[in-house]
């Protein structure tokens, strides 16, 4: 039996979706990254597909455009294409990719580079539709009529939602008024942002993140849950390429991140699944409103990533409390008070 906390959290008015949905990567779509391995993602894509179809209610896939200019939603797409019937939902992203317009957001630009999305996914609407950049050109002269486009799109049914990237944990003070200002005037039915136990929901001054979506009656969707990989006993060099940072910080980070973790397996277990599990939860009962997509990978941790009944029952006020300090800890070493920065990818 799903616990009562995990059951289907809404996504958009009349859109319910698991807590629990699926990312086709962030930081591994990076200009500086290696090149994905298609033929794994493929598989960890299929799985979490097959994990998620015996739960009630939809679950969430989340891509973009400008991850390799389509090439994880054409993954994503040959994945849906196979499993006919599916009740997989799909959110994609917008902003990124210019092409031959004067800028990616000029024009019609927005109408079109939807029409190809939907066609590299097979499918006929999404989900949710985020606008990922927050530059609208010259005095945001294309700001109004991509409101007026994507407004038009959800009325049409060809989007199920409008969303539009957060801020960061990182981000500056300039950043999140100009988040603000961007929300007043777009009105989203979400906000995409990205987070964890290490890199918490960005302070917008009375209140984080997760209760001012709340607040103004907004879903939220965050990315990287598991701090790419790393909160679940994986490698960190591709949170560390995403956090950025000196040499030095990257090793006192690297042991951090050792010491907390073998300090959180003695308390709920050492295994991919059990340390993933810890910081799922530790986000999903904090943020009521929240859906979390985890990297679709390989090996076990995909499992607890994407597979509600690995979740397990919730964790106690105790036993949050513990977690927290342990990430605390780390936070210290892997961010200093007086890092702020415009705009960064956690």
């Amino acid at each position: 039996m799903t616990p009562s906390d995990l059951v289907p959290r809404r996504l958009a008015p009349d859109l319910m979706v698991h807590p629990l949905g699926v990312s086709s990567g962030t930081s591994r779509w990076a200009p500086s990254a290696v090149q994905p391995d298609d033929a794994r993602l493929l598989d960890g894509l299929r799985r979490a597909l097959e994990a998620g179809g015996g739960e009630a209610g939809a679950q969430l896939f989340d891509t973009a455009d400008g991850y390799r200019c389509g090439h994880a939603e054409r993954l994503l797409g040959k994945v849906l294409r196979e499993h006919r019937g599916h009740r997989a939902q799909v959110a994609s992203k917008v902003g990124q990719v210019q092409g031959s317009a004067p800028h990616p957001y000029a024009g019609p630009r927005v109408r079109h580079q939807l029409e190809q999305t939907l066609e590299n996914l097979y499918l006929d609407e999404l989900a949710l539709y985020t606008l990922e950049s927050w530059d609208f050109g010259p005095g945001d002269r294309y700001l109004d009529p991509v409101i007026e486009q994507i407004r038009a799109l959800r009325d049409l049914g060809q989007i199920r939602s409008i969303g539009l990237r957060g801020p960061g944990f990182r981000s500056s003070a300039r950043s999140i008024r100009r988040f603000l200002d961007l929300f007043n005037r777009i009105c989203p039915d979400v906000v995409w942002t990205q987070a964890s136990g290490l890199l918490p929901l960005a302070d917008l001054g009375d209140e984080d993140l997760g209760a001012f979506t709340a607040r103004h009656g907004v879903s939220l969707v965050i990315a990287s849950p598991l701090a790419h990989g790393a909160l679940a006993g994986g490698r960190v060099d591709r949170a560390l390429a995403a956090w950025g940072g000196s040499a030095n910080c990257a090793e006192a980070t690297k042991s951090a991140l050792s010491h907390g973790l073998a300090e959180l397996a003695g308390l709920f277990g050492p295994s991919p699944d059990a340390l993933a599990r810890v910081a799922l939860r530790f986000i999903l009962q904090q943020v009521p409103n929240a859906v979390l997509v985890a990297g679709a990978g390989t090996g076990d941790q995909q499992r607890a990533g994407h597979d509600l009944r690995f979740l397990g029952q919730p964790l106690s006020d105790h036993e949050l409390a513990v977690i927290d300090e342990v990430f605390t800890r780390i936070r210290t070493v892997v961010i200093q008070p007086e890092e702020r920065i415009p705009s960064i990818k956690v």
